[in-house]
């Protein structure tokens, strides 16, 4: 049966924007008013199954109305930036699902659509959140009124409309003309609510049946009909939809193609809708694909009958480097040079899932895997590190010389890579059905848009430290099981002591976990807060730690909770969260180059680098991790290595000098900022200045320094404006950043690593000083991990060159920890701090703490 959907785009579009949190594309536009739109228009196609569906625009032109009425829709708020850019967006996108855009200069989007509901004479829903649109509703046309959001919707039919209003659809247009209607500044019948026009509308019908009785009515409210009569009427007229636009669209215009073209999932690639590129609302791949303006053949998948003829392919091959792919579904491979220029085979080894499957089973892939990554061709990948593990757990090593397509992805983007293969191969439009060709691609464009700086980079440091963090994470840490054990018991016992607390403080039983049954403890049964009401449209209490502790004097609960948490936190993600993870006595972390984008590495299955260090409770935590048996832990950590890039970056001469004397910096910046000797300087006045070093490098506001060290915003602005005062460099530094990058949209760091930031093109004012920051900072901590990736790559060719057992276990912020026998300590120590200081130079010395220990305790 055929069925007609109509959307008011402007309407949706804007229910959207404000329905979905503000997120932005890579490149910095916003696209949360797109992607909820989307999402509606999805489920409409799941629900409502149409043949023919249109969109409806307004044009950014007079209407006829406001050529009879300046003043009509007057004094409505600017449509916001974020909003505005996404319009053209969608239309983009709906051109290429091949939807039907309907606009009209001189007409509203609701005379478009009221058009085409009354031009076609089959079921019709209109899809809206303007009210206008009710009188439209009849035995054809269903008008679906988005209440909140773009979700929750009303569907009002001819059936139902009088039950779920009050009213006939007709009767809106009267209802407005009375009461007027303030959105689009429609005057009425001014002093005549929405309660006297119900009741007239009952009594007498419509407008001109209350005009045929207006002398039935008495008062004010006769005086008002007569003196305003032509209003009414003015009203009703601006209030009507116009059913007889000339909008140039017939039904066959309006009919819904799907699948939808492969253009649309580029597009969808272009916005970043993840979550929407795995769907199977696609046509199937085209024949020809297209990436740069490269014209490409498909490539034809050729399934080898034995692994021996794939063997021999790819050892005949003239080309040096080879593109591979291997998931659980098969094994490919790719190879650059052959079969002539016009056409591009990938060789593909299905993996037998069952005994009647096409392919090989996994264990027969062997033989070729040794040729290809125990080869001399180059052979390019999307996460080498994965297929070295990949390739242990089946004895096999990688000594082939290779390249890594996820890592180039990051630093030629200059953001954090936490994107799959296929969101890769769908962004440039490469065929999903023949992957490693794909990886072949994309390393192309990839290396294609290196700079020189960029390409050291990538050949000197990330891909050899690959490998090192591979034997890492091979390597392991021992976990002390005895220490794990004990502390579990001990947090298990306090938990369930303080959760006995609460109770007997709330005078009940409650899960303290949930954030709705605490905040009802609290703020209604406790009345804390003074029985503080619950945030709008929200379902629940505000219970977060920062904001329970504005109540610590209010009632002794509050103290128990906080430690309830703390433990909890302490029991589920460092002690039994740990457990599950350990295997044969030791932890294998994962390491990933691509996940942040200062250039950090991050580590996860645990995440170490997560391990509490501030307090001595969290510090505890590192009695859990030793050295192996007969060995010793070598811990070396460099000394504020962010302050020192400062001095370096910004050549803050008094900066410079302190590090190259040797001076306590701390208590060098409190003899500048509070104005006494060096020998005067308190604690106190050291921790301050502390706080301000160290606040300064992460673009601290005094709102947030004052919380830190529980002093006035106005004080801590006081210390800020006289650090910035006697250091007048680092100011002028952190100025030229945050220049720099809005000018060039990113900050590098000393090795040319370059960090995108969008952030500063945002209209949002918190968003954009994030940006601000993240300016200020990334040069320091992008550097600070560029030199940490050095000093480990000095270190591991060091341990490999003078033939030690000692091996690197673990890289935690600016940490390296070495499991090392005895009687290796003392070369190694040595070893450890020279390739640390060493790892670049600075015009301020590098200084590194060394450590020795049975324990990562006692080695720090």
């Amino acid at each position: 049966m055929e069925k007609l959907v109509l959307i008011d785009g402007n309407s949706l579009l804007n229910r959207a924007f404000y329905a979905t949190p503000l997120f932005t594309t890579k490149s910095g536009t916003p696209t949360n008013a797109v992607f909820g739109f989307v999402k509606l228009l999805l489920k409409i196609m799941s629900d409502k199954k149409p043949t023919h569906l249109a969109v409806a625009f307004d044009v950014h032109a007079p209407t006829f109305r406001h050529k009879q009425y300046a003043e009509y829709k007057a004094g409505r708020k600017p449509m916001p930036d974020d909003l505005a850019v996404q319009f053209p967006l969608l239309k983009d996108l709906l051109r290429a699902m091949k939807i039907k855009i309907c606009e009209l200069e001189g007409y509203e989007a609701d005379d478009v659509i009221g058009t085409l509901a009354k031009r076609f004479s089959i079921p019709t829903y209109i899809y809206t959140g303007d009210r206008d649109a009710y009188q439209l509703v009849d035995e054809t046309t269903t008008i679906c009124f988005t209440k909140k959001g773009v979700s929750d919707l009303l569907e009002l039919t001819d059936e139902n409309f009088r039950d779920e209003i009050g009213l006939t659809p007709k009767q809106i247009i009267d209802l407005k003309a009375l009461m007027g209607d303030k959105s689009d500044n429609i005057p009425g019948v001014i002093g005549i609510g929405e309660k006297s026009a119900y009741t007239l509308l009952h009594e007498y019908g419509d407008l001109d049946g209350v005009y045929a009785h207006i002398d039935e009515l008495k008062g004010a409210l006769k005086t008002k009909l007569i003196t305003k009569k032509d209003d009414a009427y003015f009203s009703k007229m601006l209030a009507t939809i116009l059913t007889t636009a000339p909008v140039d669209a017939e039904l066959s215009d309006c009919i819904l193609q799907t699948p939808f073209p492969t253009a649309v999932r580029e597009k969808f690639a272009e916005f970043e809708f993840r979550s929407l590129l795995t769907l199977s609302i696609y046509a199937e791949e085209e024949k020809t694909v297209s990436v740069r303006s490269t014209v490409e053949p498909t490539p034809e998948i050729v399934t080898p009958e034995t692994v021996q003829k794939a063997i021999e392919i790819f050892q005949n091959s003239p080309s040096k480097t080879v593109a591979c792919d291997w998931t659980e579904k098969g094994f490919a491979f790719y190879l650059s040079e052959q079969n002539g220029a016009n056409t591009v085979t990938e060789y593909a080894l299905p993996i037998k899932q069952g005994l009647l499957d096409v392919g090989v089973y996994e264990y027969q892939l062997s033989p070729l895997l040794k040729a290809v990554f125990g080869g001399k061709k180059r052979v390019i990948a999307y996460n080498t590190k994965e297929l070295r593990r990949k390739l242990a757990d089946v004895e096999i090593a990688f000594s082939a010389p290779f390249e890594d397509v996820g890592v180039l992805k990051c630093i030629t983007e200059g953001l954090s890579n936490t994107d799959g293969l296929d969101f890769c191969l769908t962004y440039y439009a490469l065929p999903l059905n023949a992957r490693a060709y794909g990886v072949y691609r994309l390393w192309e464009i990839y290396t294609g848009e290196l700079s020189e700086r960029e390409k050291d980079l990538y050949y000197s440091v990330e891909l050899p430290l690959s490998v090192v963090l591979f034997d890492m994470e091979s390597e392991g840490i021992t976990v002390n099981l005895n220490v794990l054990n004990e502390l579990s018991a001990k947090y298990q016992a306090e938990q369930d002591a303080v959760t006995e607390k609460i109770y007997e403080l709330a005078g009940e039983k409650f899960n303290i976990n949930s954030t709705q049954q605490l905040g009802k403890v609290l703020f209604e049964n406790l009345r804390i807060g003074e029985g503080k009401k619950k945030a709008k449209n929200t379902r629940s209490y505000k219970t977060t730690a920062e904001e329970l502790e504005k109540y610590l004097d209010e009632h002794p609960i509050i103290e128990p909770i906080l430690r309830y948490r703390q433990i909890q936190k302490l029991r589920s993600t460092y002690l039994e969260g740990i457990r599950p993870l350990i295997k044969n006595g030791k932890v294998h972390t994962t390491y990933s180059q691509i996940n942040t984008s200062t250039g950090r590495l991050s580590s996860a299955n645990p995440n170490l680098q997560n391990i509490p260090v501030r307090t001595d409770e969290g510090r505890i935590l590192r009695k859990l991790f030793l050295a192996s048996d007969g060995n010793v832990l070598v811990d070396a950590d460099y000394s504020q290595i962010e302050l020192r890039l400062l001095a370096h970056f910004s050549g803050c001469k008094e900066l410079i000098q302190a590090y190259c004397d040797g001076k306590d910096i701390h208590a060098s910046t409190a003899a500048q900022v509070f104005g006494v000797p060096l020998e005067k300087v308190t604690a106190t006045m050291r921790r301050e200045a502390k706080a301000v070093n160290f606040g300064i490098i992460y673009g601290m506001s005094a709102f947030g320094l004052s919380k830190d060290l529980s002093i006035s915003t106005k004080r801590a602005q006081e210390y800020i404006d006289k650090y910035f005062e006697t250091y007048s460099s680092v100011k002028e530094y952190m100025q030229n950043n945050v220049a720099t990058a809005k000018e060039t949209g990113y900050t590098t760091t000393l090795l040319g690593r370059r960090r995108v930031i969008n952030e500063l093109k945002a209209s949002n004012y918190v968003v954009r000083s994030f940006g601000e920051r993240a300016a200020m900072n990334m040069p320091l901590q992008g550097s600070s991990a560029d030199i940490i990736k050095l000093a480990m790559l000095k270190t591991a060719q060091a341990l490999q060159e003078k033939g030690l057992k000692a091996k690197l276990v673990l890289q935690v912020h600016d940490e390296l920890i070495v499991d090392c026998p005895k009687e290796e300590v003392e070369e190694v120590k040595v070893l450890l701090k020279n390739a640390m200081e060493n790892a670049v130079e600075l015009s301020v010395p590098l200084t590194v703490d060394v450590g020795v220990g049975a324990d990562w305790y006692d080695a720090k």
